[in-house]
């Protein structure tokens, strides 16, 4: 880094040096034009040329890939913040292929399919970033996640399978939603321009960033305690009591730890959240005693829904930064 003092010339303006190695290693003369970006987070961005502010583009060949790996690259599209993309496969898409790039497609906030022959497939972002809200988005990803939560516990108590396909069902409404905050999290990190759309700086993008990817783990846990409740065989009634004790501190914890960002709550409330943590891992270790995975599900349970409360901590980590 290189410290310069500001000069006043002619009385009314104010100007810097530049370096000048960096001056020579980009050819710059007396009379050069540069092109000053300032932004709403107080920096200035001084470049040689102008950005290209046109649209990210890419093109790919997907000829030897199968469904999966489709998906996958146009999840990777997304997700890495390109504004349109084509795909294209010598010889023609197959039908599955074509599939997995509509399923995928639909998977994700904004993504559509604008044109599409035999052999290319073109894809873009109508997402608006003025339009975009990343705290509102985590509030959203919060709800959903704990109400998943919550009615998947409900599925084991009352072996409601049909509670829980439904709760495995919102698994993908995450999903989307934290892809999306993932996109606009990486398209922060190279576009200064992005931040000053989104209307927040670099460390609270950051933040928000953690907090979904957290919570979207949980909502990950709370899909596993759903899968097992058609495989559970008349567990005792006391430890289906626990199982509601445990997941009521569980989603406490949670709500507690991501509301002292989102919410801005006092910060005692992420030391209380911490303290909680701990006294519900204590809580799960003596409730799996003898109840192990392989001989009885609930185990899985009860290890889930700890692993679940562990992602709190990392939500409480980054809100005593603030």
């Amino acid at each position: 880094m290189e410290t310069r003092k500001i000069q006043l010339t002619g009385g009314s303006t104010f100007t810097v040096s530049l370096p000048k190695q960096w001056a020579k290693e980009h050819g710059l003369e007396s009379g050069a034009r540069m092109y000053l970006y300032p932004h709403s987070d107080g920096s200035l961005l001084v470049r040689p040329s102008p950005t290209q502010n046109g649209k990210r583009e890419s093109r790919v060949s997907v000829d030897h890939l199968d469904e999966d790996d489709i998906s996958r690259t146009v999840r990777a599209f997304y997700a890495a913040g390109f504004d349109s993309f084509t795909l294209t496969a010598v010889g023609g898409f197959e039908v599955s292929q074509r599939n997995a790039v509509t399923m995928a497609a639909s998977g994700l906030v904004g993504l559509e399919i604008v044109s599409e022959s035999d052999d290319v497939i073109t894809l873009q972002s109508l997402l608006n970033t003025n339009d975009v809200s990343i705290r509102q988005t985590v509030i959203q990803l919060q709800r959903i996640t704990l109400a998943m939560h919550e009615r998947a516990v409900t599925a084991v108590i009352e072996d409601d399978e049909e509670l829980a396909a439904r709760v495995c069902e919102r698994d993908d409404e995450v999903d989307r939603l934290f892809g999306m905050v993932s996109r606009h999290y990486q398209r922060a990190l190279s576009d200064l321009q992005e931040i000053d759309q989104l209307g927040i700086d670099r460390p609270t993008i950051a933040d928000y960033y953690t907090i979904a990817r957290q919570l979207e783990r949980v909502a990950d846990h709370a899909e596993k305690i759903a899968t097992i409740s058609s495989r559970l065989d008349d567990p005792p009634q006391s430890i289906m009591e626990e199982i509601g004790a445990v997941a009521r501190e569980a989603r406490a914890t949670v709500k507690d730890a991501s509301s002292v960002l989102l919410g801005g709550t006092d910060i005692e409330m992420a030391y209380r959240a911490l303290d909680d943590r701990d006294n519900l891992g204590m809580t799960s270790t003596n409730s799996t005693d003898g109840c192990t995975t392989a001989k009885f599900p609930i185990g899985i349970y009860l290890v889930s829904s700890s692993t679940a409360c562990d992602e709190r901590q990392n939500m409480v980590a980054i809100s005593q930064r603030r």
